[in-house]
């Protein structure tokens, strides 16, 4: 009885050490890590971007490189396939860049809204903490800008 209650404890003491390990891995990764690459849509400040927008996907020469690699292909099938790549490739820039655009002009619009509903000096401080607001990924809310915050 004694030597399960033993293998019960240490289980249970291993589980709380790897527990322990594992959010202050986390922690430290989150703290320490790259950052993140930047975002390509829309930001909520004023319709800002993070970056410009590029083109969606490997370059074209990278995707023919994997794609002869994995497949096999000859060099007859890779001269036929570059073209279609590189048109599509723009097509898809096209269509990203339309869709940024329209999401920016539907924040604009958002935000224009919100204002009306504002007193002049809600106005105001929104409009501060729209330049003060991340962009891109919300993340965490900030101290002084997230639920209860008495000034807003």
């Amino acid at each position: 009885m004694s030597d399960n209650r033993t293998r019960i404890w240490f289980s249970l003491f291993v589980l709380a050490i790897f527990c322990v390990g594992l959010a202050a891995g986390m922690l430290i990764g989150r703290r320490m890590g790259p950052p993140p690459p930047p975002w390509r849509g829309p930001g909520f400040g004023n319709g800002a971007v993070l970056g410009p927008p590029g083109p969606p996907g490997p370059p074209p020469g990278r995707l023919l490189d994997r794609l002869e690699r994995d497949l096999d292909l000859t060099s007859e099938q890779k001269a036929r396939l570059e073209p279609i790549l590189n048109e599509r490739r723009k097509r898809l820039q096209a269509v990203q860049e339309e869709v940024v655009a329209r999401a920016e002009k539907e924040q604009q619009e958002m935000q224009a809204e919100i204002r009306k509903v504002l007193t002049p000096e809600q106005q105001t401080r929104f409009d501060r903490w729209l330049q003060e607001a991340p962009r891109g990924r919300r993340g965490p809310p900030r101290p002084g800008l997230g639920r209860g915050d008495s000034r807003f």
